[in-house]
C-alpha cells in the first residue's frame, strides 16, 4: 500500500479572549511513502509527527491537505474504514483478558467483504489433506509427550502451529485419537470418508439450488460468477488469524496469560499482534518502545523490523530517538515545528544534512558545532585557517559542525581544543574537550582506543567528510 500526503496541515484553534494564538502542529507537509517499505517520523517533542500519524490513521482530522492510500483518497474516512493498524507507546492492552482474547478483540466486530464460501467443503478437504500423511500427524502429537504422557492441549497447539489450522479443528482432528489406534488403515479411512461424505452432500445441497463450489471452495453459479457478500468472521477463521499473528510475533505459547503476567517487550508484540491481525494495508506505531528499558528496546525493534519485513506492510513509525529511526527505518523524516526538514534514507540524512538543526538532531554522541568565519576563500574557527573553500563563496559568518569521529590527533593539525577528560569505551576512546568558539556544553570526540591522548591542549586534523558549514543567519548548509 502507498502513502501519499499532499499539503497535509492541521491547526489546532486559540483562545482570542485569552490571548491564546493558533497552533499550527502539522504544516503543509509532502510525502510518499512507497509500498512495503518503513518511514521513520523523527524529532523533538511537539514537531509534528504523532500528529501527523493521528492523521493517517484517522483519529485526527486535517485542517487542509490529502491522504491517499493508493490512489484512493482517505482523508475524511474512519479509521476502521481506512484498514490500518494502530501501536500506541502505552500497549493499551486489556489487564482482565487473555493474551488471546485481547490478540481476538478487534475481529469480533469485524465484517469482511468476500466471495461466498462453503466452509463444510474447505473444512473436509483440510482434513483429508492432513490425514493423507497421517504418521507424519501421528508423530508430531507423540513429540508433545512429557514422561510418556500426551497431553491434549499441547498437542492441539502443535497441529493449530503445523497445519495453520484453528483451534476447533486441531481439536477434531485430536480426537480421533489415531496416535492410539490398534488399527490405523481402517480409522484414517472411515476419517477420510466421513469427509468425502461431507463434501458430496454439501454439493447435493447447492446443486438443488443451482450452485457449485469452484477449486478455491467458493460457491458459483451456472456461470462461474461468485456471489460477494458481508459477513462476519467464523470461529474457525479468527481463531487461525489469532494463532497466525501470534506466530508471527513470537507469543504462541502465551496465549492464555494474562497481560501482567508478561514482560514489557512481550506485552509490546501482543500489541503488535493485536495491530496484525486484521491483516491491515498499513501499520502505525506510535513512539511503541518508549516505555521499555535500553536492552529491550534494542531487541524489541530489532524484533519489528523482522516482522515488518516478512509481511511486506507498509509501516509508519513514529519516534523521538534517532538511533532507532537510524537502525530500523527504510527511510526517515526530520520534522521541526510541523514543517519536513529533510527526508531520505537514514545514512544519506546523516551523511548530508540539509541544515544544521538535521546535523545536530542526528548522531550520538551529537555533532560538535562551532562559530566560524569565512575570509577570502578560507575557512577559520577562531584564529586557526581550518580549510580553504569555494572561491565563489562571499565573506560571511558561519557555523562549523564537525562530527564527533572526525577528529584526529596530529601535531600538525589546523583546530586546537584543551581536552578536559578523557572515558574508556571499550575499544573507542571519548575525549570531553572545550573551546570558547563551542555552541554548546561539552565537546565530544570519538578516537581508536589505540591512539594514546593526553590532558591539555591537543591539535587535531579534520576529515573533510565529517565538516559541515552553515551560514549562520539562515542555517542552511554551504557546499564548500
Amino acid at each position: 500500500m502507498k502513502i501519499k500526503i499532499v499539503g497535509l496541515t492541521k491547526k489546532f484553534p486559540g483562545d482570542i479572549k485569552k490571548g491564546i494564538q493558533d497552533t499550527v502542529a502539522v504544516d503543509h507537509l509532502d510525502l510518499e511513502i512507497d509500498d512495503g517499505k518503513l518511514i521513520g517520523l523523527l524529532g523533538p517533542s511537539g514537531c509534528g509527527k504523532s500528529t501527523t500519524l493521528y492523521m493517517i490513521s484517522g483519529l485526527k482530522e486535517p485542517t487542509d491537505g490529502q491522504i491517499y492510500f493508493d490512489d484512493e483518497d482517505v482523508t475524511f474516512l474512519t479509521p476502521e474504514k481506512r484498514g490500518i493498524g494502530l501501536v500506541f507507546q502505552n500497549y493499551a492492552l486489556y489487564p482482565h483478558m487473555t493474551v488471546y482474547k485481547n490478540i481476538l478483540f478487534p475481529l469480533t466486530s469485524l465484517k469482511v467483504k468476500d466471495n461466498e464460501k462453503s466452509f463444510v467443503v474447505e473444512k473436509s478437504k483440510k482434513i483429508i489433506e492432513i490425514l493423507d500423511n497421517v504418521n507424519a500427524l501421528i508423530d508430531l502429537i507423540k513429540s508433545t509427550a512429557i514422561d510418556g504422557k500426551i497431553k491434549r492441549d499441547a498437542a492441539v497447539s502443535a497441529i493449530c502451529n503445523k497445519y495453520k489450522v484453528s483451534m476447533y479443528l486441531a481439536r477434531q482432528i485430536y480426537s480421533y485419537n489415531l496416535h492410539a489406534s490398534t488399527d490405523l488403515n481402517n480409522d484414517v479411512q472411515k476419517r477420510i470418508d466421513d469427509a468425502l461424505i461431507s463434501i458430496k452432500e454439501e454439493k447435493e445441497r447447492l446443486i438443488k439450488k443451482n450452485l457449485h463450489v469452484n477449486d478455491n471452495n467458493e460457491i458459483v453459479n451456472e456461470n462461474n460468477e461468485c456471489k460477494q457478500i458481508e459477513r462476519k468472521l467464523t470461529k474457525d477463521e479468527m481463531d487461525a488469524l489469532v494463532r497466525e499473528a501470534a506466530r508471527l510475533v513470537q507469543i504462541e505459547n502465551y496465549l492464555e496469560r494474562k497481560p501482567a503476567e508478561l514482560s514489557g517487550g512481550q506485552q509490546q508484540r501482543v500489541a503488535i499482534a493485536r495491530a496484525l491481525v486484521k491483516k491491515p494495508k498499513v501499520l502505525l506505531l506510535d513512539e511503541p518502545l518508549s516505555n521499555l528499558d535500553a536492552r529491550l528496546r534494542i531487541q524489541t525493534r530489532e524484533e519489528i523490523r523482522k516482522i515488518q519485513q516478512r509481511t511486506g506492510i507498509t509501516t509508519v513509525f513514529v519516534t523521538h530517538d534517532q538511533e532507532e529511526a537510524m537502525s530500523i527505518c527504510d527511510r526517515i523524516l526530520v520534522m521541526k515545528d510541523g514543517k519536513a526538514m529533510q527526508e531520505g534514507e537514514p545514512q544519506e540524512v546523516y551523511r548530508d544534512p540539509k541544515d544544521l538543526f538535521v546535523a545536530k538532531f542526528l548522531g550520538t554522541p551529537p555533532i560538535n558545532v562551532f562559530k566560524g568565519y569565512i575570509r577570502n576563500n578560507q575557512l577559520y574557527i577562531g584564529n586557526e585557517k581550518i580549510k580553504d573553500v569555494n572561491p565563489n563563496i562571499e565573506d560571511k559568518n558561519v557555523y562549523v559542525a564537525i562530527r564527533p569521529e572526525g577528529f584526529i590527533i596530529d601535531d600538525k593539525g589546523v583546530f586546537s581544543l584543551d581536552c578536559k577528560e578523557i572515558i574508556t569505551m571499550g575499544r573507542d576512546l571519548s575525549l570531553v574537550c572545550s573551546s570558547p568558539f563551542f555552541v554548546g556544553d561539552k565537546i565530544k570526540i570519538i578516537i581508536d582506543s589505540d591512539i594514546t591522548p593526553w590532558i591539555g591542549t591537543i591539535k587535531f586534523s579534520i576529515r573533510d567528510s565529517k565538516l559541515y558549514v552553515f551560514d549562520e543567519k539562515s542555517e542552511e548548509r554551504i557546499a564548500i
